[in-house]
Formats: structure tokens, sequence, C-alpha cells
């Protein structure tokens, strides 16, 4: 009984959000968007379909449904790495708004006081010093995110690692533009998708895509786009830009000693990411019009190495 209550439920929700996400359509349809003034926040709030979307609907519809659909659903907080990860990007491809957006820590700060230090009846003179100091500090730099010495002097290093790689320099040097929104309607499904390519040329010819990852090598490069599905990410990224012709990655190691390789997406690799991209697609339309969204199968599966293990 139970149950049944849960899957009415959903179904019911299910019917909310395909309400909304019509709707949505529809202003695209109806209403001229400036998309390429729209900020990274905004972006990430329209419902359109992702790669991100994607990955989740690959891994599960019900994995899709949690995390986009359900009403109930707790948006996370930004991870430590995601944080990082966005500080790097935004220091590289944007660096005029490094400052708007992040804020270092001092090298002479004081220890942030811990929440006992601050509720303590009788707090040190070292504290209270500290409690003004923070809070002094905290009040100005209002709702920009603060990143560790450590961690910026890191970013950095990896920063210069990237403009003294010749091919990654001279791609980045190129006219263009960074961080641009752009949308578009799948005709197979009629699903609304979108894309916000870190960097294209200004004829849009060449995508760029900037990675930080654990190996650089040609070999843990492949495995890291096995794993994270860059292979869709480059044929979704092209799908936005039509007059696109090549996707490059620029691969930084995020640990000593910093090294950059530049890959090209071969047509091979494109292919299999567009063959995926449209699975997923497929996938997704079917569950929105059925409003089933199952999870992993409740059957034993044989498994079995991936490919790049079967060396």
């Amino acid at each position: 009984m139970l149950r049944l209550s849960y899957i009415k439920y959903i179904a019911y929700t299910e019917q909310c959000v395909n309400v909304t996400y019509r709707l949505h359509i529809l202003l695209m349809e109806t209403e001229r968007v400036d998309l390429k003034q729209m900020s990274n926040a905004t972006y990430h709030a329209l419902p359109s379909v992702s790669k991100s979307h994607l990955d989740e609907i690959n891994r599960s519809p019900y994995h899709y449904w949690c995390r986009y659909l359900d009403p109930d659903r707790i948006i996370p907080e930004p991870t430590k790495a995601m944080i990082i990860g966005s500080a790097f990007h935004t220091l590289v491809l944007e660096q005029h708004l490094f400052d708007k957006e992040y804020i270092i820590e001092p090298i002479d700060a004081p220890k942030r006081p811990t929440a006992v230090q601050r509720n303590a009846k009788k707090p040190s003179a070292q504290t209270l010093d500290a409690i003004a100091y923070w809070d002094d500090f905290d009040k100005k730099a209002d709702k920009k995110t603060l990143l560790s010495r450590e961690d910026y002097d890191r970013l950095v290093i990896m920063r210069n690692r990237v403009y003294e790689h010749p091919a990654a320099n001279t791609i980045l040097s190129m006219k263009g533009k960074y961080e641009q929104s752009y949308q578009w309607t799948d005709e197979a499904t009629g699903e609304i998708c979108k894309s916000r390519p870190d960097f294209h040329t200004a004829d849009c010819s060449l995508l760029v895509d900037l990675k930080t990852t654990e190996d650089a090598s040609e070999y843990g490069f492949k495995k890291s786009c096995h794993t994270y599905r860059y292979h869709v990410q480059a044929a979704w990224y092209l799908r936005s830009l039509q007059k696109a012709e090549s996707f490059v990655f620029i691969a930084v190691e995020k640990k000593p000693p910093y090294m950059v390789a530049v890959y090209n997406a071969s047509a091979n690799m494109i292919a299999a990411g567009n063959r995926v991209a449209d699975k997923n697609l497929a996938t997704l339309a079917e569950c929105r019009k059925t409003g089933k969204w199952v999870g992993y199968s409740e059957e034993i599966t044989e498994l079995d190495l991936p490919p790049y293990n079967n060396d």
C-alpha cells in the first residue's frame, strides 16, 4: 500500500514538473532570451538538458528524477573540489573576474575562531581580536568565495603551466568567447538542450574545454574520458555550435609537477559521444512520456572489466 502511494506521488509530481518544463519550452519559443549575457548561476538554473543531465539519466532514470524532478530534493552545497575547479577556470579563462568572485585568505591572518570560542562566556583577548579580525574580513568579502592561500598558490602554478605549454598558449591566445551559453531543440525528442563551453574561437570553428585531472598522460586521460564521459561532452558541445569543426581538451594535472597536455577529440570519439547522447535523450523522453523512472536492475547482472582494463 505504501509503495503504491509513493508511485502515485511520483506520477503526480512528474505531471507537475512536466507542466513546468513545457512552460519553459513555450517561453523559450516566444521570448527572446539573451544567452550571451547569462550568468553561470542563471544558466545552471535553466531546466534545459545539459551534459550533466545526460550523465544522471545514464546512471539511472530514478537518479535523474531524484536529482532534478523530486520537489522535495535538497540542492547540495558545492564541494571543495567544485569550488577549486571553478576558481581555476576563472583564473585561466576569465582572470578579469577573479577578484570580483574570490578572495584570498591573508598570509598573516589569525586562526578563524570556532563556534565554541565565539560562544565562550569569557573569551581571551586573543580570541576577541581574532573574532574582530574575521568579522571585518567577512564583511569586506561580502559574497566572494574564500580560498586558502595554499589553494590559491597552487592554482596560480597550474595556470602558469597552462600558458607555458606552447599549444595551450596558442589556443587560448586566439580571439574568441569564454563561458557563453547556448540552447537548441533536439529534433528527435523535442527536448530543449543547453551547453556552456569554456571557450570557442571567434569563428566558432574550435571548441576548447579545460580539465583538471590526476593524470594528463594519454593513457590516464583516456581513462578519465571513459569514467567521466568526456566523449559525450565533446559531442554535446559541438551540437550547440553547428559551425564548430574541432573539440580540444586542455588537461592539467592537479598535483606537482602540474603537467599539461592538449588532446584533439577524434572523429570516432565524437561519433561515439553522439550515439550515447542520442540514447540518453531517448531514455529521458520516454520517461517523461510514461512517468516511469526506474532504478537499477533487480536481477543478478554479470560484471566484466571496462574496455581500458582488458589489456
